[in-house]
């Protein structure tokens, strides 16, 4: 079975074919300044063709559906949507903010995923890695930084962070928690699509037509359009 990793939530996107039987054959990770709607669909050609595969061998896809990047979020699942429309495949949304816990792969340890939405917003969860799987200790929030960090400050607990957001504001996390924050390599600190694949089965499956993005808050247009702007 061929299951093709598409994570386009952040600035960091991420594609991973990887064959049950082999493993991963391949995946490409970059970040970009601007949005993934130009690069996406080229990203995916190139990749199976470095494999040697085809779009027609894909038998599932595990895809980030946010929360994240209002643009971003959107551009994967209609991606997800338009490639495979006509053959509908079994499609597993993944929540990024899990994917990043797991990716720490510090068992028994206390995990913050962190989101970065630019002006030090971010969305966050906090969880830990047990035997039987993935314990939210604190759903998924939108906070500011200041705000998240004088909560775990008050805790006194140690922390290993997670996410652009973690990668972004590290100093600031430091200088805040001193050594109660602990970071992965900075290999697993951001996204990986190859992670997505890992942990899809714990994830409900959905169609094409049932696929939606999973905000924890309302776009900025929607935003406008409640507020009569």
């Amino acid at each position: 079975m061929l299951i093709l990793g598409i994570s386009a939530t952040t600035k960091t996107g991420s594609i991973a074919v990887y064959d049950e039987d082999k493993g991963l054959l391949g995946e490409v990770t970059v970040d970009i300044e601007k949005t993934h709607s130009g690069t996406l669909l080229d990203k995916i050609d190139k990749l199976l063709e470095w494999t040697s595969k085809k779009i027609s061998d894909i038998d599932e896809v595990a895809v980030s559906n946010g929360p994240g990047s209002f643009t971003g979020v959107r551009i994967a699942i209609a991606t997800v949507k338009g490639l495979f429309f006509l053959n509908k495949i079994p499609v597993y949304p993944v929540n990024e903010l899990d994917a990043l816990a797991y990716q720490v792969n510090m068992p028994g340890e206390k995990v913050v995923s962190v989101i970065d939405s630019r002006k030090e917003k971010i969305y966050y969860s906090i969880s830990i890695i047990e035997e039987n799987g993935l314990k939210l200790l604190e759903g998924y929030h939108v906070a500011k930084l200041d705000d998240l960090l004088e909560k775990l400050n008050a805790g006194n607990c140690k922390y290993y962070f997670s996410g652009d957001g973690a990668f972004n504001y590290r100093e600031k996390i430091r200088e805040k928690l001193g050594e109660n924050a602990k970071f992965p390599l900075y290999s697993n600190i951001k996204i990986k699509a190859s992670t997505l694949i890992m942990i899809r089965k714990n994830y409900e499956k959905a169609d094409i037509y049932s696929l939606e993005p999973y905000y924890l808050e309302k776009s900025q247009a929607e935003k406008e359009i409640k507020n009569g702007t």
